[in-house]
């Protein structure tokens, strides 16, 4: 008998939202790597460029290291996916990796698409939404 044991992998899941927002893909992009702009709606990600040949993609690791277990310990990935279509983009939002049992995916599957609202207010008007719980 050897001592190789096989290690179990859970199945992972993804998500893809889509939104156009009336703003160039740069703008877009700005949005989404500053800090300053986003500070609450995207903790925990590391974000760039996925490759200086297509600035229209940006791709990014959402690894909170103080939470590890809300996916599983793992890292998802988010990529952003920009086209330009005269004076709107199209922006696609794929989230992949996440565990299908882990509570990462059950808070972003209702908060992606709040973020992308948001983020939509905040590129065409300069302010984005505040979301409060009410009681």
């Amino acid at each position: 008998m050897s001592g190789v044991r096989a290690a179990v992998v859970p199945a992972m899941t993804s998500l893809a939202f889509g939104i156009y927002l009336r703003a160039t893909p740069q703008r877009v992009c700005q949005a989404l790597a500053d800090p300053v702009l986003v500070p609450g709606w995207l903790s925990g990600m590391s974000s760039g460029p996925a490759g200086e040949e297509d600035p229209r993609r940006l791709t990014c690791e959402w690894l909170l290291t103080d939470h590890l277990e809300i996916n599983g310990g793992c890292a998802s990935v988010v990529r952003f996916d920009l086209v330009a279509m005269g004076q709107v983009t199209r922006l696609t939002v794929n989230h992949r990796g996440l565990d299908p049992g882990g509570s990462l995916l059950k808070v972003i599957t209702p908060g992606w698409p709040m973020i992308l609202s948001s983020l939509k207010r905040l590129v065409e008007t300069g302010e984005p939404l505040e979301f409060r719980l009410s009681a």
